[in-house]
């Protein structure tokens, strides 16, 4: 999703613009400490993690309005017409 969401220029406008991003990274090939390791089931755990990557929608509030799970097709342009419609509703 890096590479092919989070990295283009127009989501990052969009982004900038509309949300606050936090990325948390689960690495699976690369070793972590014992504190990350924790850290990352308790969030798995808090968000009900199901998949990866998840793409997690708060509220101003820290209230959960959506969860995308999986990879999203269509780029940029989807996931920012996904998280307008949730905005307007």
């Amino acid at each position: 999703m890096q590479a092919e969401i989070f990295s283009k220029p127009q989501f990052q406008d969009y982004a900038a613009k509309n949300l606050v991003l936090v990325e948390l990274d689960f690495p699976r090939a690369k070793p972590q400490s014992d504190a990350v390791r924790k850290q990352n089931m308790k969030l798995a755990s808090e968000y009900e993690i199901e998949g990866f990557p998840t793409l997690i929608v708060l509220d101003p509030e820290g209230k959960r309005v959506a969860n995308f799970v999986g990879y999203m097709e269509g780029g940029p342009d989807a996931i920012i017409a996904a998280l307008e419609k949730l905005r307007k509703s």
